[in-house]
């Protein structure tokens, strides 16, 4: 009878289109969209490009303009990209916005800009590091000639006395954000499945309830297998849109495969307890169920940075248990912890609240199907 009911389960699932649509069509059409809308602005905004400058010779500085050649030299360290031009033209570039400073050569160096920021802000690091290697070769000079050639050595060089060290492996794109947004979605709209199959053991809503109701099996037994049709389902899904996502599209969700793997299959088996837990509700009609479930995982999702970025961080700052109790705020948590972080301590703490989570709906659904008792069938 068990597998009956599992068997019959997958191809009800399978055939209701609301189900299909919602956990399937719509999140694949969604990340598509969020991939063209949203998978350059990374590399736009926060990478960094080389700053575009103009260059005025007003007299000629042999150390400037080697300084020059050698921050704009063509590779991955390049820095600037130098335009050398006349004062008037350089200014109107600037006035533009076509560079972001103009660098004055002469006997002594200057800079200009139009606006303050992190590229000016770099400019002018590099004007202040230049003047003070110049200060210093020129006080070499003047006073100790013999150790000029040791001076310049030392300086050219550039010994560093501190070892560079990755705080992180992972991939920090906030954008990446939203992606992991919509994973947790999937996992939350699992709940229509869930609750879809508990409405069909109710003998008060439908004919299928009453024929199920009639059959002589416990039902723990019947709502485990139907718990095992929707997460058969739901769990499928979610992997095919993992799959495209991270295959297809080429987003850097981690190689953690293994824990993103049982991170998906808490989330979509929370989603299905929730589902259930909201259909074994009492007195309340299949369309307010439905509703239900459409404004918790909404709502849920939105503060898991689906629409916005920054939600759930500013939550955190705040009223920080709301994200503890938020089960697509606890997935896109564990995502960026996968990511980011080299032990799996945050992660293991997101699972025990989704299993813990996935318990207490499942034993307040078994108590209030247990309970539900009819005069006639």
């Amino acid at each position: 009878m068990f597998r009956h009911i599992l068997k019959y389960g997958l191809l009800s699932l399978l055939r209701t289109r609301e189900i299909v649509f919602w956990t399937l069509i719509f999140p694949f059409a969604l990340t598509t969209f969020m991939y063209f809308a949203f998978s350059n602005i990374f590399s736009t905004t926060e990478q960094f490009h080389a700053i575009p400058v103009a260059v005025v010779r007003q007299s000629e500085n042999k150390a400037f303009t080697q300084i020059l050649d050698m921050l704009s030299a063509e590779g991955e360290n390049q820095i600037l990209q130098v335009q050398r031009k006349e004062k008037a033209q350089a200014e109107k570039m600037l006035q533009d916005g076509d560079v972001k400073g103009i660098l004055y050569e002469g006997e002594t160096v200057s800079l200009a800009v139009a606006e303050s920021g992190m590229d000016q802000t770099m400019l002018k690091m590099i004007m202040e590091q230049f003047v003070q290697y110049e200060k210093t070769i020129s006080d070499v000079w003047q006073f100790h000639p013999d150790k000029l050639m040791q001076s310049v050595t030392a300086l050219a060089s550039q010994e560093q006395y501190v070892e560079e060290k990755k705080t992180s492996e992972g991939n920090q794109d906030n954008i990446m954000n939203y992606f992991y947004a919509v994973l947790a979605m999937v996992c939350l709209f699992a709940s229509f499945a869930g609750c879809d199959r508990i409405l069909k053991i109710q003998a008060n809503v439908s004919v299928l309830g009453q024929r199920r109701n009639m059959i002589p099996i416990h039902k723990m037994k019947s709502i485990i297998a139907d718990f095992a049709a929707c997460e058969i389902v739901q769990y499928t899904i979610v992997l095919l849109l993992l799959i495209y996502m991270k295959f297809v599209l080429k987003l850097p969700l981690g190689d953690n495969l293994p824990q993103i793997l049982l991170l998906l299959l808490f989330g979509t088996s929370y989603g299905i307890m929730f589902g259930i837990f909201v259909g074994s509700l009492p007195r309340m009609e299949e369309g307010m169920k439905i509703g239900v479930l459409v404004c918790v995982g909404l709502v849920f999702s939105a503060m898991s940075d689906l629409m916005i970025s920054g939600i759930k961080d500013g939550i955190e700052h705040t009223v920080p248990i709301i994200n503890d109790i938020n089960p697509a705020a606890l997935i896109t948590d564990s995502f960026y912890a996968l990511n980011i972080y080299e032990t799996n301590e945050r992660f293991f703490g997101n699972i025990i609240c989704l299993g813990t989570g996935i318990v207490l709906f499942t034993l307040v659904s078994y108590a209030m199907v247990r309970r539900s008792r009819y005069a006639s069938l």
